[in-house]
């Protein structure tokens, strides 16, 4: 169910990138406007992405293998990172045309047509980008997340446009159209470092957010001294399906059964903070010092005599 929604969802960013591409560069390419070509190259970017998004998702959904005992999830940082990797490249590209523009002295003609098409076109945008957020925080899909930032890029870079038409229009200074495409391909760079980065925390197997360790912390310290005596080795890693793994330190001669119910509780507490796909790993260490103040406080333990 979750896959089939992702992959709807990437099939409107699709369908609003492929309007966007024909628009801008139809416009683009009659007015000579170096920032509407610069828009129709970032809408290309988007389709080329998305395209490639789609594998991503179907083969993140996999279940595990004999190849692949934790399963498929971590090609989706591999997918988030070759999004960042073609937007850098797609805004490096844009800088150095934006820059040969300028230094060429190339005017744009009237953007009178272009400033009437960027408003649906920011629009239709603009709702592509709600929806993709609406997806991904409910399937907890890195690849739409990435996919809904580079979205919002689009809306930055298709009001940078219709800035750029407006005043170029109204001024007629010719390095307009030249400066706003280069501020347009900054912008596309430094938003790809952002998505690198973040692909990169899910290969390298990054943790949970800080607040959601603290919380964690707060679950485990919340029982010390009442059902366990410590708590060590807290670990986590991020991505579409968390792990939170840590050791806790029981008295030797407590029953398994509250060991269990223990666990059990954690798990809830925990994935109530994380969420429900979280993998909630615990290793019970015996205590066995019978002089140690807490152990006739805690439930469970078997009592001598």
């Amino acid at each position: 169910m979750t896959t089939a929604r992702e992959v709807r969802a990437i099939q409107i960013a699709i369908a609003c990138s492929i309007f966007g591409a024909i628009v801008k560069f139809s416009v683009g390419l009659g007015s000579h406007s170096m920032a509407m070509l610069a828009s129709g190259v970032d809408s290309v970017g988007d389709l080329c992405v998305s395209a490639v998004n789609l594998f991503v998702v179907r083969l993140a959904a996999r279940p595990a293998d004999d190849d692949h005992n934790y399963g498929h999830a971590k090609v989706e940082g591999l997918g988030a990172m070759f999004e960042g990797g073609f937007i850098f490249s797609a805004g490096l590209f844009l800088l150095y045309e934006a820059v040969h523009k300028a230094l060429i002295g190339e005017k744009p003609h009237d953007g009178t047509l272009g400033i009437i098409v960027m408003i649906p076109l920011l629009l239709v945008t603009g709702a592509t980008v709600l929806y993709l957020r609406k997806v991904a925080a409910a399937t907890k899909s890195m690849v739409i997340a990435a996919d809904a930032l580079h979205y919002l890029t689009d809306v930055y870079v298709n009001l940078g446009v219709l800035a750029a038409l407006i005043v170029a229009k109204v001024t007629g200074w010719p390095y307009v159209d030249a400066i706003f495409s280069a501020g347009i391909a900054v912008f596309m760079v430094v938003s790809s470092v952002r998505v690198v980065r973040d692909g990169l925390h899910v290969i390298m197997d990054g943790s949970l957010p800080a607040e959601e360790v603290r919380k964690v912390k707060e679950v485990l310290e919340g029982i010390v001294a009442g059902r366990i005596i410590s708590f060590h080795d807290l670990r986590t890693r991020g991505g579409r399906w968390p792990v939170v793994d840590f050791h806790v330190i029981v008295p030797g001669d407590t029953a398994t059964a509250v060991v269990h119910d223990l666990f059990v509780d954690l798990q809830g507490q925990i994935r109530e903070i994380v969420g429900p796909e979280t993998k909630v790993l615990m290793h019970a260490d015996p205590f066995s010092d019978r002089e140690h103040p807490l152990r006739d406080e805690l439930p469970g333990v078997a009592r001598e005599g």
